[in-house]
């Protein structure tokens, strides 16, 4: 497996890698909760609950990776990165139109960061370069 150069990594890198993973941590709470709910209060329905509670735990797991990826400086976290931020925009949308101020900021701030920090000219250079 090919590893990244020595070069020192910019502080935005580390920026953008902790607020990936607080998004990680985020979501594998959200999947505890539902957990939570199914072992100790009255679901909805149960197959839902269970199949919410799975794609949160996997979501979460994938954040964790994909936040590890940027860390060692790889290209391909990158996308999934981006990808997911427009997906916390997209839910942010509509709490935001019905003004649901303090619900739709929580996921549009941490997006906007990344966004942000993803197209910085010296996180480009850290996730492009060629392994020495």
């Amino acid at each position: 497996m090919p590893t990244p150069s020595r070069d020192p990594r910019p502080r935005a890198v580390a920026v953008l890698t902790a607020v990936v993973l607080l998004e990680a941590l985020v979501l594998a709470g959200a999947a505890l909760r539902l957990v939570w709910t199914l072992l100790f209060e009255e679901p909805l329905t149960v197959g839902g609950t269970v199949f919410l509670a799975a794609v949160s735990f996997g979501g979460g797991l994938w954040l964790l990776h994909v936040g590890r990826g940027l860390w060692r400086g790889f290209r391909w976290p990158r996308a999934a990165a981006l990808v997911v931020q427009l997906f916390l925009l997209v839910v942010a949308f509509p709490l935001l139109r019905s003004e649901q101020w303090a619900a739709g900021l929580v996921p549009t701030v941490p997006a906007v960061v990344v966004l942000l920090l993803l197209f910085r000219p010296d996180v480009l250079a850290w996730t492009s370069r060629t392994v020495r």
